[in-house]
């Protein structure tokens, strides 16, 4: 048995309490929860509540945290626990810095502790046949990418509920850090990292905030292969399209549907074998459907979480797989903010020094006492 305790109990904290309180998970349990607010932990069966989390770390009988709190916290308290001999889960992004994440991973081998991030899209199947697709050959060499996604519509009080949402101080960025991550965690997760980034951010284009909510990127892959992406969380009902193309075929994602075209013969090489002026290779055409089936998401990263543990089993969302999301975000801005191209891997002490400038002047929000529903499968992409 897992004994685990969870540090931060919002929206995405409540969540995992009631997935591991609620005999979803097999062997784990829940002992302690930590949160700022006076919480009452007697609905979940006597769960020990702690109001300084640095108590619930040195509560030996814990084996396992869950990090639950505000983006700008994660790193830190990562450290924090790994340092306390805990093993640790933390929700997306793993830090706000890519300096912050490689830290990380070397204190997580340095004390030999388990370390994931919740990387809950990877286990949607939509995704994984993607993956299978590209990592299969079926489409060839690839030559471009695009991924327009800007269905991550927010509207104002997601940002004025909370002091830390929508600041450089509380999230060191918007959509790319809290909302696309998630996306950006794909793109990198099937297609590798990229050699460069040229991008463009727009700044509280479509909220009050202080931080971006419009991006358009360009990315050159090792492979030669050229990727565009495009995020907003200002516009509905808003698009979420991903183009990948090879010289043996296409994939078009969309509304949860793939029309896969393969061809009989590599393009480049008819291209030049062909003496019809106007001709094309033969293309097969099909479509394959996911319907709402999203996959275990956060139930399977806890499980798999539990079984690395246990059983050393790879995990769904290794450190080092994390902070390839992060590192592409920074790079996504700082190339915003130089207003030129920038080279990965970055420089992390670079980027570091341009987010500090942008915190010397960010302020916190104040917060509307106003009560927002919450549905947290709405925020699955």
């Amino acid at each position: 048995m897992i004994n685990f305790g969870l540090i931060g109990f919002g929206n995405i904290g409540r969540l995992h309490a009631s997935n591991l309180t609620e005999d979803k998970i097999h062997g784990a349990k829940l002992l302690a929860v930590s949160d700022r607010t006076d919480m009452d932990p007697s609905s979940m069966g006597g769960v020990r509540y702690y109001k300084d989390y640095k108590e619930l770390l040195k509560n030996s009988e814990i084996d396992a945290v869950i990090l639950a709190t505000p983006t700008h916290l994660h790193a830190s308290l990562a450290v924090e626990a790994i340092e306390a001999g805990k093993h640790v889960l933390v929700e997306k992004p793993v830090a706000l810095e890519i300096q912050d994440a490689r830290d990380l991973i070397q204190l997580t081998k340095r004390k030999n502790k388990v370390a994931a991030v919740v990387l809950n899209q990877r286990t949607d199947p939509y995704y994984t046949r993607i993956r299978d697709l590209v990592s299969d050959g079926e489409l060839g060499e690839l030559n471009r990418i695009q991924w327009t996604m800007t269905n991550w519509f927010r509207p104002e009080i997601y940002f004025s509920c909370s002091p830390w949402r929508g600041t450089w101080s509380g999230e060191g960025g918007g959509a790319l850090m809290n909302q696309c991550i998630h996306n950006i965690d794909i793109f990198s997760w099937i297609f590798g990292m990229p050699r460069s980034v040229r991008a463009e951010c727009e700044f509280g284009k479509f909220h009050d905030i202080e931080v971006e909510d419009s991006v358009s990127a360009f990315f050159d892959l090792p492979s030669g292969a050229k990727a565009i992406f495009v995020g907003s969380t200002g516009e509905h009902p808003g698009v979420n399209r991903l183009e990948i193309v090879g010289n043996k075929g296409t994939i078009i994602a969309e509304n949860r549907e793939l029309l896969v075209s393969t061809l009989s013969q590599p393009s480049d090489e008819f291209s030049k074998q062909t003496d019809d002026m106007f001709g094309t290779p033969e293309t097969k055409t099909r479509t394959e459907k996911f319907g709402e089936d999203k996959g275990t998401q956060h139930v399977g990263v806890l499980r798999n979480f539990i079984d690395a543990l246990a059983n050393d089993d790879a995990l769904i969302g290794p450190l080092r797989d994390a902070s390839m999301s992060v590192e592409i975000a920074n790079a996504i801005l700082l190339s915003s903010w130089k207003e030129q191209r920038v080279l990965l891997p970055l420089d992390g002490i670079e980027y570091r020094e341009a987010l500090v400038e942008r915190k010397k002047n960010s302020l916190s929000r104040e917060t509307i006492k106003a009560k927002a529903p919450v549905d947290m499968a709405k925020s699955f992409r």
